[in-house]
């Protein structure tokens, strides 16, 4: 049954992680309404799982990474003879200023009430609501918006601040992110494109921090074999996901995943007093 736990977050980890409903509100309404194994029964899974998902985005831009790693080698370089970045280097850029907020946000130690968040499913689902009316807000508001090789660091940054409120389970990363470039006045592709390559730094930032969980542990066989479905199913519903949301979002925007994180949230609120 461990084994089929760890499958079934996996899954729940790699289709909710991109798309913008929050992956840290699905793992955690799973485990109090549904008792799937939980993070004291099996320390360290949640890194697995995040593993698998950073594997998904790593393969999806497999062609666009070299690239990235290049320019973000010579940045510094045209950045003291002034010269321009090009394209690869206005990503790096917009997703290294991105990433500033949320790295603030865990050094300041928003990440521990967010643990406490986590436990209460009434808190998650007020969370999830909250989404939903950012999604909405988003697209609502959403005109015309520029080209990352047209954003400057106020955009990045506003993005950025965004992406911060995604350590409190309910707030999706992926969802702010993208609905905080749409509203800083990024274009919806662009924006949806930043989200997937602002999750690389973040998730190994995640996987790093909890790095102890996993160092620390003997895992039997057994342990060996949950960790390792949990990671392939996170990694495969992941890259389906990011197909997905890619899909979706490019034609129509993030605004209808609204709708979801209403209901969701709705229904965790009621399940928390029933």
């Amino acid at each position: 049954m461990d084994i089929l736990s760890a499958v079934i977050l996996g899954i729940i980890q790699g289709a909710t992680e991109f798309i913008p409903v929050s992956s840290s509100a699905h793992i955690c309404l799973a485990r109090a309404f549904f008792g799937l194994a939980s993070p004291d029964c099996y320390p360290g899974l949640d890194v697995v799982l995040h593993a698998g998902t950073l594997f998904a985005v790593l393969f999806a831009y497999r062609r666009e990474l070299p690239g990235l790693a290049k320019a973000a080698f010579t940045a510094p370089v045209k950045l003291i003879r002034r010269t321009p970045p090009g394209d690869d280097g206005y990503t790096v850029r917009f997703v290294f200023i991105a990433t500033l907020p949320i790295v603030a946000a865990v050094l300041l130690g928003l990440d521990a009430p967010a643990d406490r968040v986590s436990r209460s499913p009434f808190a998650v689902g007020c969370f999830l609501i909250m989404n939903g009316l950012l999604l909405l807000t988003a697209q609502k508001l959403y005109k015309s918006g520029k080209k990352v090789s047209e954003t400057g660091v106020r955009h990045a940054l506003g993005a950025g601040l965004f992406q911060a409120a995604a350590v409190f389970p309910g707030i999706s990363r992926s969802g702010s992110m993208i609905a905080g470039g749409m509203l800083c006045g990024i274009e919806k592709n662009d924006a949806v494109r930043l989200s997937f390559l602002c999750s690389i730094p973040a998730v190994i930032g995640a996987c790093v921090f909890k790095a102890p969980e996993i160092l620390s542990l003997s895992p039997s066989l057994y342990m060996t074999a949950v960790f390792t479905c949990g990671f392939a199913s996170a990694a495969l519903s992941g890259l389906l996901s990011i197909k997905l949301i890619k899909t979706v979002s490019g034609r129509s925007g993030p605004g209808h995943f609204s709708i979801y994180c209403f209901a969701i949230g709705a229904a965790a609120i009621v399940g928390a007093y029933g």
